[in-house]
């Protein structure tokens, strides 16, 4: 599905985690009227190549992750029907014949390919109509008035905007044991505590601590945009801090990182030009909405033994939230 897929929207949504015991051994979930059973879970694991997934934490954050997608499908449903968004049997059958299509440009036959896949022809027609709503859903909210906001509140991201910016990053030593998640983390705070004081410029701090090369220049890494040169998670946390301000450490494939922005200088891009762009944005805030208040009014419900994240730890990527299983109710 083009929106659920693009999105990656089905991690870090609150879960109303209750248990309940299994009828059998199938049973793994409900959500409102609609129930997930293992077999989903086992069908998603084989078609992403991860089987087979040895017991233990790995395995178990798999499952969650696949069931939280599950539910959210369920939820996804239930909320298009509500909104009487409606898909024709016609529809339907196109876009499965497009994918009859697409399948014998391979030299396959369709029941071939769902064999390997592990799907059965209900769930295609299913995921179809999902996918189908869902940008009927979408389409329906893109508006003039919808696109300009998107685009003033992402303006950075979008019109070419090049940030100046400085960087202090720190590295275990070599030979060391250097912890990033800890030692380096302390010390990357430390220095961010001292500098925001005024006991100690960015500057200086740069060139006393830095690992990198940029410490010659007092940290200055030059001019960047949004799409590069430097890696996606650096940007990414580069691109929401103000002039001026000091980054929190964070973690990057090259070590801890405290950032700065030096200068600003607006990009020329105008709307048009990214208007794909921001119609991705907008229909992905749409859909987590959409999810996020199907999950208020809808009662999901966990069989005991059965792996989920808490929602406590909803704000986290799917890598830093806690896996719990409910050992269940004695009636």
């Amino acid at each position: 599905m083009r929106w659920l897929t693009s999105l990656r929207l089905l991690v870090g949504i609150t879960l109303v985690s209750v248990v309940a015991q299994a009828a059998d051994g199938d049973f793994v979930a409900s959500c409102g009227e609609a129930t997930i059973q293992r077999g989903q879970i086992e069908a998603v694991i084989g078609r992403l190549g991860l089987a087979p997934l040895p017991a233990g934490e790995q395995r178990q954050r798999a499952e969650a992750s696949i069931l939280e997608q599950l539910i959210d499908q369920q939820i996804l449903l239930g909320e298009l029907e509500r909104m009487g968004i409606q898909v024709g049997n016609a529809e339907i059958e196109a876009a499965v014949s497009r994918l009859q299509e697409q399948v014998g440009g391979r030299g396959m036959d369709l029941q071939t390919f769902l064999d390997k896949s592990g799907r059965t022809v209900e769930e295609v027609r299913n995921q179809v109509t999902l996918e189908i709503a869902l940008e009927k859903f979408v389409h329906s909210q893109i508006t003039p008035e919808a696109i300009a906001t998107v685009f003033e509140k992402n303006r950075r991201l979008l019109d070419g905007t090049r940030l100046r910016v400085s960087h202090i990053v720190l590295r275990p030593e070599a030979g060391g044991e250097g912890d990033l998640s800890a030692g380096l983390l302390e010390q990357a705070a430390e220095l961010r505590r001292q500098i925001i004081q005024g006991n100690l410029s960015f500057a200086d701090a740069a060139r006393l601590h830095s690992a990198g090369a940029s410490r010659r220049r007092g940290g200055d890494l030059g001019w960047i945009t949004r799409e590069g040169p430097m890696v996606e998670v650096f940007s990414s946390r580069v691109f929401e801090l103000a002039k001026g301000k000091i980054s929190p450490p964070f973690v990057t494939p090259y070590g801890v990182h405290l950032a700065t922005v030096t200068a600003i200088e607006p990009g020329r891009i105008g709307i048009d030009a990214v208007r794909p762009r921001i119609e991705k944005i907008l229909g992905e805030q749409l859909v987590r909405a959409l999810v996020i208040a199907g999950r208020q009014r809808t009662p999901v419900v966990f069989a005991a033994g059965v792996p989920h994240f808490d929602p406590a730890t909803v704000g986290g990527s799917a890598e830093e939230r806690q896996v719990v299983v409910d050992a269940g109710r004695e009636d």
